[in-house]
């Protein structure tokens, strides 16, 4: 998906390729094999580039939803960090010892 999602986006297997950081014959064949999977022509090769199909357009939206979906769950939370209140039950020896040693006043603050 990410190969169509870029061809999409850019128009052309180069531009697409450059932007994943693979060749172009890469892409082609990734756009092929998809293709071959859904049953249906996705892109149209014009001279201005490739331009999207019926079935295309319909793919892109989809493609797009699983892209924003996958970024969401990619990032776990608002800021991509744990949230919440955290307790820590520790003998003093390891919470005046280790434990302290090793927190900060940022860590303190959250």
């Amino acid at each position: 998906m990410r190969v169509f999602l870029a061809l999409a986006r850019h128009g052309s297997l180069s531009a697409a390729a450059r932007t994943l950081g693979v060749n172009h014959g890469t892409v082609s064949r990734r756009l092929l094999s998809l293709e071959r999977s859904l049953g249906e022509k996705l892109v149209e090769r014009r001279p201005e580039g490739y331009a999207l199909t019926p079935a295309g357009a319909h793919a892109l939206e989809a493609a797009s939803d699983m892209e924003q979906a996958a970024q969401v769950l990619g990032r776990g939370g608002v800021d991509g960090g744990p949230s919440g209140l955290v307790r820590i039950n520790a003998s003093p020896a390891m919470s005046n010892g280790f434990l302290a040693s090793h927190m900060t006043v940022a860590d303190l603050g959250r």
